[in-house]
């Protein structure tokens, strides 16, 4: 299970980052530091052979000098007589040297054709110029090489060579040659390369501690996080994960936990209002169509009575499905899943069709139903929920409406938006009932003289209301009647 988890692909991670940064590192100090070593020996060579070369210059300067004293100068050097000048420069070859990284480096001083004239004692056997060698030194060119060589002692090592011509007056005329072994510097670097293949294996074994470490302090509040969701239940869901001090992802991970646990919330208790909400508001009109139906059994009724019942009946129906097309909308807006299909509705037509389908309720209770709507409304709308909080609003109006009293609808066209205004002369809403009246199944007082309070109308007609962007208010005095104004953009945005 470890292996699988957050914190081993961390340190994983951290591991492989740390090495291959180490790699990376060593490589470039092990590379760095061998050519600072084969720098130094290179500068060492050459500081050396250019003592021996400034020698060769200054002796046969000085022979130009008595040359010139005793008018025999010569163009060129006479270099044929090498006695009195092996002399002197063997001398310089055995020039006493103090610095222990001296010891072992060795001079041949060569002639224009390659042929040794004299070497240091401690020198090195090498092997001789090739002619492609001496054509590019003749030329004026020094060279630093690398050969295999053997010591005194018979061994085979490895000799750095640095190779310069002296030149006088134009002409090479001797060839200096310098050289060390190497033996030293490969020590250094196999010195380092060791230290290097054991230091960077220790430093990442140390580093993993801390990362272990780093790691558990990091993921620490998302096992928090796991031990708090592990106790939220449907029952517990106002538990919330604990949100640290910080401005990072695992702040942010809180707050959608939290964010989650809210939807979780509300859905649930969408669910519990929902049948909460089905049950309250279904069970008067079943029982008093079941007491109606159960009664019908007892008696005989005749056709008349028959017929009476199963209007009864069918008023009853029509209320249920009311109440189930308002729960509907209501469940759909409580989810966020009621998507509105917009498109053109002409509002006078839709009106005038709704007053026509409830004409028959109204004349039931003998009141009189006016529609004023004089110009030709257009707006974008979704027509089912429009249609949905008409009805709403207008079945309200004819149930606290009394009998012989009236209800005017009026359509009106503003700058922008449109209004729909429905009054009625009946019942009225008491003052203090006023900013509940749209809540969810808000019954009213008991002296409301009609049962049930507004039920789900009015809170299903302000959720279609907000949905389309607009604003639905009333005024009202009680026993004087309600007037629901609802005003609601021409063009929709979504």
């Amino acid at each position: 299970m470890f292996f699988r988890s957050v914190r081993f692909k961390m340190l994983l991670w951290y591991i492989v980052f740390l090495a291959v940064t180490l790699s990376i590192f060593s490589v470039i100090l092990y590379g760095g530091f061998r050519t600072a070593l084969y720098d130094d020996l290179d500068d060492l060579l050459s500081s050396r052979a250019e003592g021996v070369t400034d020698s060769i210059n200054a002796y046969w300067q000085a022979k130009k000098m008595e040359a010139s004293h005793a008018s025999k100068m010569p163009a060129v050097p006479d270099t044929s007589d090498h006695e009195n000048f092996i002399k002197i420069a063997s001398q310089w070859v055995e020039e006493k040297r103090k610095d222990p990284d001296l010891t072992r480096i060795f001079v041949y001083i060569l002639d224009a054709k390659g042929g040794k004239i004299l070497s240091s004692r401690n020198a090195t056997p090498i092997d001789a110029l090739d002619a492609e060698d001496l054509k590019d030194i003749l030329n004026g060119e020094d060279d630093f090489s690398t050969i295999l060589g053997q010591t005194p002692q018979g061994k085979k090592e490895k000799f750095r060579i640095y190779t310069k011509p002296v030149v006088e007056d134009g002409s090479v005329t001797y060839i200096v040659q310098v050289g060390g072994p190497i033996k030293l510097l490969s020590l250094a670097l196999s010195n380092l390369r060791f230290v290097l293949f054991i230091l960077i294996p220790l430093t990442i074994l140390l580093a993993a501690i801390p990362g272990i470490m780093l790691a558990r302090i990091t993921l620490r509040p998302v096992d928090k996080m796991i031990s708090t969701l592990k106790q939220i239940t449907a029952e517990n869901l106002r538990l919330k994960i604990h949100i640290p001090d910080t401005k990072d992802e695992i702040r942010r991970l809180a707050d959608t936990f939290n964010e989650m646990i809210e939807r979780l919330e509300r859905s649930f208790s969408s669910q519990q209002r929902f049948i909460q909400d089905v049950s309250r508001e279904l069970k008067t009109p079943m029982k008093a169509l079941k007491d109606e139906l159960e009664s019908a059994t007892d008696k005989k009724y005749s056709e008349e009575g028959c017929k009476a019942l199963m209007q009864k009946a069918t008023v009853q129906i029509g209320e249920f499905s009311k109440i189930i097309e308002n729960l509907l909308v209501l469940s759909l807006f409580d989810n966020d899943q009621l998507v509105l299909s917009i498109k053109k509705v002409n509002l006078k037509e839709l009106v005038e069709n709704i007053v026509d389908e409830l004409r028959s309720l109204a004349k039931g209770k003998d009141l009189a139903v006016s529609l004023s709507c004089p110009d030709k409304i257009i707006l974008d709308a979704d027509e089912k929920q429009l249609r949905q909080l008409i009805l709403n609003l207008l079945d309200n109006a004819i149930k606290y409406t009394y009998r012989n009293g009236s209800i005017a609808i009026t359509a009106q066209k503003g700058e922008g938006y449109a209004k729909v205004i429905v009054s009625d002369t009946g019942i009225g809403i008491p003052e203090a009932e006023i900013p509940y009246i749209f809540d969810r199944f808000y019954q009213g007082s008991r002296s409301t003289p009609a049962k049930g309070g507004f039920g789900l109308g009015l809170s299903s007609a302000k959720s279609i209301v907000e949905e389309h962007r607009g604003t639905i208010t009333v005024e009202s005095k009680y026993g004087k009647g309600a007037t629901f104004t609802v005003s609601l953009p021409l063009s929709y945005q979504g």
